[in-house]
């Protein structure tokens, strides 16, 4: 299992497109320690993600939850690995040494060139520059740190410069996410530049692929996977879903941080468990894709088909946003070009990277030397 933690629901940045409910609370240690002791009863393995809010803001928190987990470990042999997502302003030698020394993974959000239009303090203050600062020393520690974007209508221009900008600053796990919240802001005229921009990703993802660049773009990596995978790719996404529960910080348990604060979604608490019939009821409403999706050419392919439950007229619905739709629509043709390319091409990297199962374990022995 791996738990989402959110330890607090406050942040020091108040970015446009968050969808996080913001405020006071935060998590204790009894909440904590009790999330631990429930997530070890459900698997062999537990991964503990502290979330937000901006977590960092709890680092406290964090050192004795995973010094707890740690002590178990000792005791008993359980496994557990950690990440956290951070806006990387708290970030500092003191907290990416405990990283370094926990295997504590670090996801580092930034939106490159747009960052100082929609990444501010509370103030309104740009954080650019601070983080140029926090980058080389994140990447000293942790140079597989994933840096994190998002696509926002108001800074859909910018898509792939951002991504070269993570490349050139040094990350090599890159992910970018649609902000579809705001579906009605997303006009056809901004789908015709987000296209471009994913045109642009194909012919640099191409280019550092054929130069033997080890890299990790993550839209077009789920798209290869899912044209490999075929009907077995949504599948495995859903039965991944289902054992990754978000935790409030009062300890509610919901199916997923979307869900956080809607009490028909609520699923239990990390005191009295999971209620097991009510998580899988919801599972299987949002395992079956809705009506206007069973016909889609692209629906087992779809990263949305399973993943837009709502709850409407005391009943649980699965429906997708036009803009959802056309996202997947207009990329996944894209990736498959890219993917019927260089495997045509016989990539070496490529075929490695997408058909071997142990490339991450010989790419990492490799870059260790």
């Amino acid at each position: 299992m791996q738990l989402t933690m959110h330890v607090t629901n406050d942040c020091n940045l108040r970015c446009n497109y968050c969808f996080v409910p913001l405020g006071p609370e935060r998590m204790s240690r009894d909440v904590a320690f009790a999330a631990v002791k429930l997530a070890m009863k459900e698997s062999k393995t537990t991964g503990l993600l502290f979330y937000g809010g901006e977590p960092l803001l709890e680092k406290k928190l964090i050192y004795e939850t995973v010094e707890y987990a740690e002590n178990i470990k000792k005791e008993t042999g359980h496994n557990f690995f950690y990440k956290t997502t951070t806006n990387g302003t708290l970030l500092d030698e003191e907290f990416l040494r405990f990283s370094q020394a926990v295997n504590l993974t670090i996801g580092f959000s930034h939106d490159g060139p747009s960052q100082d239009k929609c990444r501010c303090f509370t103030n309104g203050g740009g954080t650019y520059d601070l983080l140029d600062e926090k980058i080389p020393m994140l990447l000293k520690y942790q140079p597989y740190a994933i840096g994190m974007s998002v696509m926002d209508p108001s800074t859909v221009e910018n898509a792939s410069e951002t991504v070269k900008f993570l490349f050139n600053k040094g990350f090599k796990y890159i992910t970018i996410n649609l902000n579809y919240d705001d579906a009605a802001q997303w006009t056809h005229e901004l789908l015709a530049v987000l296209e471009k921009e994913y045109e642009k990703m194909a012919r640099m993802y191409i280019k550092w692929t054929q130069a033997e660049e080890k890299f990790y773009l993550g839209a077009f990596e789920l798209k290869i996977l899912s044209l490999i995978k075929g009907e077995d790719y949504n599948r495995d996404r859903r039965l991944m879903a289902l054992n990754q529960p978000s935790v409030a910080p009062d300890g509610k348990i919901y199916p997923g941080s979307r869900y956080l604060g809607i009490a028909e979604f609520e699923i239990g608490d990390v005191f009295t468990g999971i209620d097991k019939d009510k998580q899988s009821y919801i599972f299987e409403k949002g395992s079956t894709p809705p009506e206007p999706c069973l016909l889609c050419a692209i629906r087992t392919r779809c990263n949305y088909a399973y993943d837009t439950l709502a709850y409407k007229d005391d009943e649980y619905v699965l429906s997708a946003s036009p803009i959802q739709c056309a996202h997947e629509k207009l990329l996944t043709p894209i990736a498959d070009r890219v993917a019927e390319k260089l495997y045509g091409d016989r990539s070496a990297l490529f075929i490695q990277k997408h058909y071997n199962a142990l490339y991450p374990i010989i790419s990492l022995v490799e870059d260790r030397g």
